[in-house]
């Protein structure tokens, strides 16, 4: 079941990735070209928050439950592998997860177009960074994991 739930949240990622970059750069071009603010841009951003929240989900139960990395050890802040996986990573993507419905929520409650998009690209742009940030990358030494 561990292999089976590490998998779908290491493809997931990449889901959540295209919807975070599709999300910023829609939210970019319209805050810069001063469009109007259609259902298409509160779709996407929508479906980057589901799938955020799908990917924490998965991630909590591997977190919790599941993985024998971080149910076998005391979390030790001078041992970069320990400190990675039982602190820095769930606390980024959980601030991640946060950036982005807090942006949906300013985004919704702002009073115009050009407010919503200049609102949305900052919220989910500094959600996708941080994400970017707290991914374990195959070139980081020795907290990296595989691609897929």
């Amino acid at each position: 079941m561990y292999e089976a739930f590490l998998k779908t949240h290491s493809y997931l990622r990449w889901v959540v990735l295209i919807l975070a970059l599709i999300t910023v750069v829609k939210y970019l071009i319209g805050w810069l070209q001063k469009k109007s603010f259609t259902a298409s841009e509160n779709k996407i951003s929508l479906f980057y928050s589901i799938a955020m929240d799908i990917q924490l989900i998965v991630g909590l139960v591997l977190y919790l439950f599941l993985s024998p990395i971080t149910n076998s050890f005391h979390i030790d802040m001078k041992d970069t592998f320990s400190r990675f996986w039982g602190m820095e990573h769930i606390t980024m993507m959980i601030l991640s997860v946060a950036l982005v419905h807090i942006g949906r929520v300013v985004v919704k409650k702002a009073k115009t177009d050009a407010a919503r998009f200049s609102k949305g690209t900052i919220y989910f742009l500094l959600s996708l960074l941080i994400m970017l940030v707290s991914i374990p990358w195959p070139f980081l030494e020795i907290i990296g994991r595989s691609w897929f």
